[in-house]
């Protein structure tokens, strides 16, 4: 998810009350497409503050060059900084990697729009979902009861009858604390041609409509 603003204020707020810091991991930012103003990060945000230094920022270029590619790259209090450095060492300087990463959003909205097509043919009226405005998932709840506000439970779903008709994804409950059952799923539309999402949706919709039928 994304925070708001005022949540982001919020957080700040209490690791200066509480004195603790903050390790903002954030390897889908440059992956932002959009329309709206793109919040600022929590280290951004810090800046403005009388107080600062309790923000350490994490940023990767396994989303943005390439899967494999593991490294990335800390922004935040020089002490810290210097701290890692003790035990790693790596420079990055690249003028185009502001126009790389614009390269690399566009490849993931136009992505993302041939989902969410796919999403309202197959599935329209079996999930419900937001729009996702950047990385590369999408989270979405299988309506499996005709009373939308009953939480279906998406595991045995994805788990056992999508992937039986050769779908792949991620029921929600591995995301969540508790484990606790829910209707959530996790795809991912990173790798996938136009054919293979529309496939792939078509039969996750047919496994839907199955496991309302049951």
């Amino acid at each position: 998810m994304t925070a708001s603003l005022e949540r982001r204020k919020e957080v700040l707020a209490l690791a200066r009350e509480h004195d603790f810091l903050i390790l903002e991991d954030d390897p889908y930012f440059y992956l932002y497409y959009g329309k709206a103003p793109r919040y600022p990060s929590y280290f951004s945000l810090e800046l403005e503050e009388p107080e600062t230094g309790r923000v350490l920022r994490f940023d990767s270029l396994s989303k943005i060059l390439s899967a494999g590619i593991r490294i990335g790259f800390a922004t935040g209090p020089t002490q810290l900084l210097q701290a890692i450095n003790q035990h790693a060492n790596g420079d990055l300087k690249s003028p185009d990697l502001n126009a790389h990463t614009k390269k690399v959003s566009d490849f993931y909205r136009s992505r993302r729009d041939v989902f969410q097509q796919a999403m309202e043919k197959h599935l329209s009226g079996l999930a419900a979902w937001t729009i996702p405005e950047a990385g590369m998932f999408f989270w979405f709840k299988l309506l499996l009861d005709d009373d939308p506000s009953v939480e279906g439970d998406s595991h045995a779903v994805i788990s056992v009858k999508a992937v039986e008709r050769g779908v792949l994804a991620l029921p929600g409950t591995v995301f969540l604390p508790n484990g606790r059952k829910t209707g959530y799923v996790r795809a991912s539309f990173s790798l996938l041609d136009d054919a293979a999402i529309d496939e792939s949706l078509n039969r996750l919709g047919k496994v839907v409509q199955d496991a309302r039928a049951s």
